[in-house]
């Protein structure tokens, strides 16, 4: 019978030896795993008893953090231009709306809120509740802001109705708030959420950083973070098993961020801005001599005022512009993208401190300077300062054949004639031809420097970045016969001769112009411009930290140099033939004197760009005004006269106060008041 059950058992019958050896067998296996059940509850009561204690402890204590208010941003008058204000936000608990309601149940709750709020007069979308509520930079514990801005009537009814909403409530929040509205937005720079990648990099620093947090991302708000953003509080509170508070263990209080006192005027900053657009909106007024001529769509440029006598920068003004507003809460990816789609012409981008532009003629005071530097302009040299050279119109390169050059004859624009010019001449009518022959005779005479007017631009700041204290800064072109070498390109006489009156491969930015000018009109002393004046504690007005003025270089600029010049620049606004002399009739030049430069770069496949450089008053210089509008024209018809427009205010004293929001709300509520007033007496007339 065993032998028939072992065979449907399909083994065979076993013997005494082999039962005992199986005994054996399986004794072994329970010895083993005995042994490692012991060694398993002594690592996890011996080895790693204080991690599971503290783990245990954790469970039982919650921190509550409290972002400490953002330090302010002040103009150089004290005018605040960067605030903080109080935001009402909806909040839901992120654990008690994970732990304690199904899916169903939480969509639902998500639908009715997001109705809630939008009948309370805040828009709210639900996916943007859900977006917020599964957003990774919010952990498990945290208090979701899904709304903000709302009523205290609203909050109201949440209180009131708490038993249907449950895991909502509300929490007061310091947001960025901007008296001024969107004046200097590219130079206070907005604050928003951190990346990931940003809190990676400071989660573990001084500042104290969470997920949630906001940051400075571009502008004052971004290279003074570590100023601005304070410490924030905390309190470590002991809670019970179902979350209560049980006791507070400790609290520190948040400590405010430094405010940050600019160079900047908030007036002459609205003064700017509002004659840059002036001046953007009049190009587009213009029409091509000739219907195959691109047209001015002039879409952005940029304006910037600086005060040659230390670098301050007194306004920076680009356009198009934003609303540093709009981050404060937030936006949808669609805006987003607007702000990104290069057919809006970059809004974010500061073409005053990032854009790159040939400065065209503006860049001939350079070109004679080095031509006097270097003595191809002197007694020994081609030319001497009151020597004529003839303008025909067009200059043709002396055996042309011999060069590499693009073309043969250059002309000056419009293929004008000037006749006999000096150097002070050819700077106030500004022949292209005179300068022709200087980039010439530089290019190819070996007694004379071939590299000089890349070193004279060099030495005025072009082709390295200034050093603001501001982010994105760019550095420029200085093309050069060495560096096309280098990047085994061939150096033409022809790219000299370009060079010489700005065009070709050189670049620079509205802020290099400006400050490059601003080196000329002080006598040579190149100064990194200067943003901000002092760091100050808000709490005991104590000055944290100054910033002096800082010198780059000097520049060898005796009077035997600097006079001939500056009696062109001089001659471009006040002589009848100056080719600015039309934008600046009747400006106060005994009072006032402004000495300037035009230009008009051409741009291929678009309408020219107008530049305009000027200073004053003369003899001492405290302003200087560099304009650049794109695909605008000539740069006497356009970017000459919004400078002037700038100028002239400043040199009369007559620069307009700019308003804050709130004041014009306030000088607006009167006027509302009579209207509403007028209407109900009209309607009780009837």
């Amino acid at each position: 019978m065993a032998l028939v059950v072992a065979r449907a058992l399909g083994r065979r019958a076993l013997t005494p030896e082999s039962l005992r050896l199986r005994i054996s067998f399986l004794a072994v296996l329970a010895l083993l795993a005995f042994g490692v059940l012991t060694a398993r509850l002594w690592f996890l009561q011996v080895m790693n008893s204080e991690k599971f204690e503290d783990i245990a402890v954790s469970n039982t204590i919650r921190v509550i953090y409290e972002p400490a208010p953002r330090g302010r941003i002040f103009d150089r008058g004290g005018n605040v231009l960067a605030d903080n204000r109080e935001s009402l936000v909806v909040t839901v608990d992120r654990f008690t709306f994970d732990t304690e309601f199904d899916q169903e149940e939480q969509e639902d709750l998500v639908f009715r809120l997001a109705t809630e709020i939008s009948r309370a007069g805040r828009l709210t979308k639900v996916f943007e509740i859900n977006g917020a509520l599964n957003d990774p930079r919010y952990g498990p514990l945290d208090a979701v802001p899904v709304a903000d801005d709302v009523t205290e009537e609203f909050e109201i009814v949440l209180a009131e109705r708490a038993d249907e909403f449950p895991s909502v409530g509300t929490d007061i929040r310091s947001v960025r708030a901007y008296p001024y509205g969107d004046l200097a937005a590219h130079i206070l720079g907005y604050v928003s959420l951190l990346s990931e990648e940003q809190y990676e990099q400071l989660a573990d620093g001084p500042k104290n950083y969470r997920r949630n947090d906001d940051i400075g991302q571009t502008g004052i708000e971004a290279s003074f973070e570590a100023a601005l953003r304070g410490a924030p509080g905390f309190t470590r509170l002991e809670v019970d098993n179902v979350g209560d508070p049980v006791a507070v263990l400790d609290q520190v209080d948040p400590v405010a961020g430094a405010d940050v006192h600019l160079t900047l005027d908030i007036d002459i900053q609205a003064l700017a801005e509002k004659e840059l657009l002036a001046g953007l909106a009049e190009a587009r007024q213009q029409e091509p001599d000739d219907p195959d001529d691109p047209p001015f769509n002039a879409p952005g440029g940029a304006l910037v005022v600086l005060d040659p006598n230390g670098g301050e920068v007194l306004a920076m003004a680009s356009f198009p512009t934003y609303s540093p507003r709009e981050f404060v809460n937030g936006f949808s990816a669609e805006r987003w993208a607007q702000l990104q789609d290069p057919n809006n012409h970059q809004p974010l981008h500061n073409r005053a401190l990032a854009g790159v532009y040939p400065p065209a003629s503006t860049f001939k005071l350079f070109t004679a300077y080095a031509a006097m530097n270097s003595g191809a302009i002197g007694p020994r040299g081609v030319l001497d300062v009151r020597t004529l050279y003839e303008d025909a119109g067009t200059y043709v390169v002396p055996s042309c054949e011999e060069e590499l050059v693009a073309s043969c004859t250059f002309s000056n624009a419009q293929e004008a004639v000037y006749g006999p010019v000096d150097l002070r001449r050819a700077i106030s009518v500004s022949s292209d031809v005179y300068f022709y022959y200087l980039g010439d005779t530089m290019d190819r005479a070996e007694r004379f420097d071939r590299e000089g007017i890349q070193r004279s631009a060099r030495l005025f700041g072009f082709g390295a970045p200034s050093g603001i204290a501001l982010p994105g800064e760019g550095a420029g072109r200085v093309p050069s016969p060495s560096l096309a070498e280098a990047a085994g390109e061939p150096w033409r006489t022809g790219d000299s001769i370009v060079l010489a009156i700005g065009q070709g491969l050189l670049g620079v930015t509205p802020l290099q112009l400006a400050n490059g000018y601003a080196a000329f009109a002080n006598g040579g002393t190149v100064y990194s411009p200067k943003m901000v004046e002092r760091v100050v504690n808000p709490v005991t007005g104590e000055v944290v930290q100054t910033f002096a003025d800082r010198v780059l270089s000097q520049v060898y600029l005796p009077q035997s140099i600097r006079s001939p010049i500056l009696e062109g620049l001089l001659g471009v606004t006040e002589e009848l033939d100056g080719t600015a002399h039309s934008a600046f009739l009747g400006f106060p030049h005994e009072e006032w004197a402004v000495a300037g430069k035009t230009g008009t770069a051409e741009v291929v496949g678009q309408a020219d760009n107008s530049l305009f450089v000027a200073f004053g008053p003369n003899p001492d210089p405290q302003y200087v005004v560099a304009a650049i509008l794109e695909e605008s024209g000539f740069g006497s018809s356009v970017a000459a006269p919004a400078v002037r427009r700038v100028l002239e205010p400043i040199a009369t004293n007559t620069v307009a106060a700019v308003r804050t929001i709130d004041d014009l709300a306030e000088l607006s509520r009167p006027i509302a008041d009579a209207g509403a007033s007028e209407a109900t007496e009209t309607a009780g007339g009837a």
